[in-house]
Order: C-alpha cells, then sequence, then structure tokens
C-alpha cells in the first residue's frame, strides 16, 4: 500500500514513479462512468414498476460480456447469459411484470439485434412472453433458507463483467500495441476452427448482426468456444457505460440512474482474459486482478488523498472490488411531505455482500452474519443477513430528532417500528421514510410506495422519541437529509495486505462496501382532471471513507485515525 497526493498519484501516473500503480491499471470506480464491470444498484417490477436497462459500448471492438441478474435479499442469480457487442453497439433490455398483478415471477424481454448466447435466451427474449427469472440457485437443490417464491426474482439488482474482446482468426491485437495476433497468444486454433471470423458474425451489418446464430452455436458440442473458450478472445479493456431507468407508466414517473463503472477490473499482461460457458456461474467480482500474479491492487479516493490498497491470496479480487466500494457512512435528502404528495425510497446495494458472507470469519469480513432465511409461514425467522446501522437526520432548518433509541432491535425489527432502523439485512435494500405500513410483504406489511420493494425497512423520522420507542407525538421531520453509518465501526472492517514500518500507514477500510441513490416522487393533487402530474427523480447517495491504522483485540476493532482514536 503506497499513499499519496493527488498531485503525486498524477505525476506517478505520468511519469511512472517506482512503487506508485498506475491508476488505469488498478482497480477504481472510474467518475467518468467508464469501465470493464458496470453495476446497477436495482432493478424492480414491483408496484407496476419495470425497469430497462442499457448497456454501450464506447470502443471499436467486439466485447463479450457476462450478464447477470441477481434477487434481492441473498443476491442469488435468477437469470445470466453471455451478450456479444458490435463495435459502438447499444444493448438494451426490459424486465417487466408477465402478470401485471404483483405476483410471479420477473422476465426479460428485449428486441435488441446484438448477439446472446445461449440462443435460447436470445429468441426467448425477443418474444412476448419474455424470458422467465429462475430460481435455480436459491431453491430446489441449492435452497438457501428461504423464502423460495418465484416473487423473489422481483427486485434485485444487475452486474455486466467485461470477458474479453473477440477477434477474428489472425487479427491483430491492440492490447500491448504490438503486432502479435490472437492465435499467436493463445497457441493456435485446432483444425476445425481454422479461420473463424466470429468477431465479423457478432458485428453489425446494416443494423443487424451477420450471424448471430454461429456465435451461439460456437458454444454447442463440438463447437470452436465449447472446445477452448479463449480461442479468438483477447484481454479485456473496458469503455463500457450503461444506466438504468424504473418506470412506471401507470404513473408516468422515471427514476433514471447511472451504472458505477469499474475501471481496471482485469488486468493480464499475457492477454489473459475471463470468457466462460454461458451456462456457468463465472466469471464473478471475485476475478479480479491487477497483474496475471493474482493479485488485485484497488484505488481510492480519502478526502484529497489516493491510496493504494494491494490484495493477494484467493480473496484477493473480492477484497478489491469491496474496497473501491467501501464506506463507513452515506448521506442523502428526504421529503415526505404530504402537501406536495411527496414520497422518499432509499436504496442501499451491497454488491459484494454474497461473495463475502458464504465464507467463514475472519475470511467474511467487513461482513459478520450469514444468510438466515424462512420459508415457512407465518416467517418468524425471515431474518436475512442482518448488519447494524447508526442512524441521525435532521430537517431543513438544521434540527435533529430528539432521543434516538439505541437499543439493539430483534432480527428482522417488528413490523412498522417506529424507531430508526438499526441493522440493514438484505442485500438490495430498500429504505422508506414515515411510510409506517411498510415492511416484509410476508409478514403481513405493505410494499414501499416507489419502489414497490416487499421487504423495505422503514424508519419513521420522529421529532421526539417515548421511552417505548414510538413518536412522542404526531408530528414528523418530512424534509431534510440523513446521516447513516455503515456497520459498526469496531466490528464491520477489512484488512488490507499492506505492510509498512510506519505505525500511522492505513492498513484497514473500516464500513461496508454500498451503492445506491435515493429516489422521490411527487404528485400533483391540484393538476386537472385526467392530467398526470406526477414527478421523479434520483440523487446518488454521498458518502464519507475511513481508512485507518489499527489491530485487532480479540473481536474488536482498536484504530487510529490521523490525530484521534477510537474504538
Amino acid at each position: 500500500m503506497k499513499k499519496s497526493s493527488l498531485t503525486t498519484s498524477v505525476v506517478a501516473g505520468l511519469a511512472g514513479v517506482a512503487g506508485l500503480v498506475n491508476v488505469s491499471s488498478a482497480l477504481n470506480v472510474n467518475p467518468d462512468g467508464l469501465g470493464q464491470v458496470l453495476i446497477y444498484p436495482y432493478y424492480t417490477v414491483n408496484g407496476q414498476n419495470s425497469t430497462l436497462v442499457s448497456i454501450v459500448n464506447t470502443t471499436d471492438d467486439v466485447k463479450a460480456v457476462k450478464v447477470r441478474f441477481l434477487e434481492g435479499r441473498n443476491s442469488q442469480e435468477v437469470l445470466d447469459f453471455n451478450l456479444y457487442l458490435s463495435p459502438f453497439d447499444v444493448w438494451t433490455g426490459l424486465v417487466t411484470d408477465p402478470q401485471g398483478d404483483d405476483t410471479g415471477r420477473a422476465i426479460l424481454r428485449s428486441f435488441d439485434t446484438s448477439c446472446i448466447a445461449p440462443i435460447t435466451v436470445y429468441n426467448a427474449i425477443r418474444t412476448e412472453a419474455g424470458q422467465n427469472f429462475l430460481d435455480y440457485q436459491y431453491a430446489g437443490t441449492n435452497k438457501d433458507g428461504g423464502p423460495y417464491h418465484l416473487e423473489r426474482t422481483r427486485e434485485g439488482h444487475i452486474e455486466m463483467i467485461e470477458m474479453g474482446r473477440v477477434v477474428d482468426d489472425g487479427d491483430v491485437s491492440e492490447s500491448d500495441g504490438t503486432s502479435v495476433s490472437a492465435i499467436d497468444v493463445l497457441g493456435g486454433n485446432p483444425a476445425p476452427f481454422a479461420g473463424s471470423t466470429l468477431a465479423s458474425f457478432a458485428t453489425h451489418d446494416d443494423g443487424v448482426p451477420v450471424n448471430c446464430a454461429a456465435v451461439a452455436r460456437a458454444w454447442d458440442a463440438g463447437g470452436q468456444w465449447r472446445s477452448n473458450a479463449n480461442l479468438d478472445i483477447d484481454t479485456p479493456n473496458g469503455g463500457l457505460f450503461g444506466g438504468g431507468q424504473i418506470i412506471d407508466t401507470s404513473n408516468g414517473t422515471n427514476l433514471s440512474y447511472n451504472a458505477d463503472a469499474i475501471e481496471g477490473f482485469f488486468v493480464s499482461e499475457s492477454r489473459a482474459n475471463l470468457h466462460a460457458f454461458p451456462g456457468s456461474v463465472d466469471p464473478s467480482l471475485a476475478f479480479a486482478q491487477s497483474s496475471d500474479g493474482g493479485e488485485a491492487t484497488a484505488v481510492i479516493f480519502d478526502n484529497g488523498t489516493l491510496y493504494q490498497f494491494t490484495f493477494t491470496g484467493a480473496d484477493a479480487g473480492r477484497n478489491a472490488v469491496s474496497a473501491v466500494f467501501m464506506h463507513n457512512e452515506i448521506y442523502n435528502e428526504y421529503v415526505t411531505n404530504d402537501g406536495i404528495g411527496a414520497q422518499s425510497e432509499w436504496v442501499i446495494t451491497f454488491p459484494t455482500k454474497r461473495l463475502h458472507i458464504e465464507e467463514l470469519l475472519p475470511s467474511r469480513l467487513p461482513f459478520r452474519e450469514i444468510y438466515r432465511g424462512d420459508n415457512v409461514p407465518p416467517y418468524a425467522n425471515l431474518a436475512g443477513a442482518c448488519e447494524p446501522i447508526d442512524v441521525e437526520f435532521f430537517d431543513r432548518e438544521e434540527n435533529t430528532s430528539g432521543f434516538i433509541p439505541d437499543s439493539v432491535l430483534p432480527s428482522p425489527p417488528p413490523p412498522n417500528v417506529e424507531a430508526p432502523g438499526l441493522n440493514l439485512c438484505f442485500e438490495a435494500q430498500v429504505i422508506t421514510f414515515n411510510q409506517v405500513t411498510a415492511g416484509e410483504v410476508l409478514t403481513g406489511n405493505d410494499p414501499s410506495g416507489i419502489l414497490g420493494s416487499f421487504f423495505p425497512r422503514n424508519i419513521n423520522l420522529c421529532q421526539t422519541y417515548a421511552p417505548d420507542d414510538s413518536c412522542a407525538d404526531d408530528s414528523v421531520y418530512t424534509e431534510g437529509w440523513l446521516r447513516m453509518v455503515l456497520g459498526d465501526p469496531a466490528l464491520n472492517f477489512m484488512f488490507t495486505d499492506a505492510v509498512s514500518a510506519d505505525p500511522a500507514e492505513p492498513n484497514i477500510l473500516v464500513g461496508l462496501p454500498a451503492t445506491g441513490f435515493w429516489a422521490a416522487n411527487y404528485v400533483n393533487s391540484d393538476a386537472e382532471p385526467g392530467l398526470l402530474a406526477n414527478y421523479s427523480g434520483i440523487h446518488k447517495h454521498r458518502a464519507d471513507r475511513l481508512t485507518v491504522a489499527g489491530s485487532v483485540d480479540g473481536d474488536t476493532l482498536t484504530y487510529t485515525v490521523f490525530g484521534g482514536s477510537g474504538e
């Protein structure tokens, strides 16, 4: 791990100063929105919503991309496939509710012509029936505790991972500017596949790919990629961006967001790649690397200072991705004023949580709890994997709430509890404000008002709390801002592989890896009859980081923060 000022980091990138990794070859969340990996914090088909997603290829390469949809409770896959993007291509898909009544599974539809494998998915999404989201990873032989209903597929988040660039047999690789063909690097194609033109087949001609069926057949028995997935695939080079739109056509609202872009996710001097069988759950966010040695270097900024943390070992890739999303606090606004029909909901997504909680401690850190589900009514044990939070909120005139109960509530918390939630239990979690009946639908509560979440966590923003944790009176804060501490600073943290003689050199990241946004909706009740007058907007969370020098005593972290200390 090295620390530098922003100026030093820029100079290092230009001059290659020894000991500092070039930011473009280390893993980071690119503020300009381009990268090899895209994280879409939320999709939903609940509450009359559909979610439109897009991915754009800004390069002149044919891109092989793993597209993965993950349900929101425990981030189990509900659909994935390989997408092959033509140069400068855009692919769009619509996640929607085929029943239209908030029951059953979600489906994916797309009339985009970009090539997809397997061909069964390509054909299904181009029909009115669409491609069903699947429960194979959390039900049946893969039961994770429940619930096992198909409704579990209806909300979650999305990840798209560039696996590599498709090149025609003998094409020049541009990964390092030298004239070396892909077949030279890969040792040559077997005779049956000599002269492959799969890149040309995936490229659009007059708006349509030349031969998507041939691209998909390369994965069939006897096909080129079934024989060797690396053939005619060069290393990823990024240049992707995308976004989501949560659309409620009945109410005329559109909540639009940009996907988080991870740059430098997979770097390889040997031009290795991540190209995997369409029926495989690989690659995942755990496949990040900064060189062929397998280590993964994460680059983050903390209050204007650049930090580089290098991770090694089996969990290096996962930990590096978690590092670039690690925050100890997030901040955003809320508006719930009845006079303007306002509602506010936060989405908080932990994109790497499933990769951590599958492990034993200490490898599970910065998370501590495993997933605990329940599929038996009345769902008394439907807990999720709950991590603590702390909440402080203000109105717009700098007034803060009175006594905020800090007792640890049971997991899950009781329905309609008015005290601020002290834990988040799911991986793509919706937080509601002043929606007194919102909560776990399976235990008889209402879904959230904007996004229709079936397992929201409501926080009533009481001006003053009574001893029984209820509001002391009927008045609540209806507009202002909120600070949320993610995790317990003494328990939720992640070690880096930093080794330094300087005890003030940071070696620990405190908090939880999170992303998300505030969704707001307003209704003009004074509009003319028959006139839609709904307004919506999304604002990405603001956040803080806590990089510290520390040590663990038993189960508790003790750390020093340049000039102060805490436990």
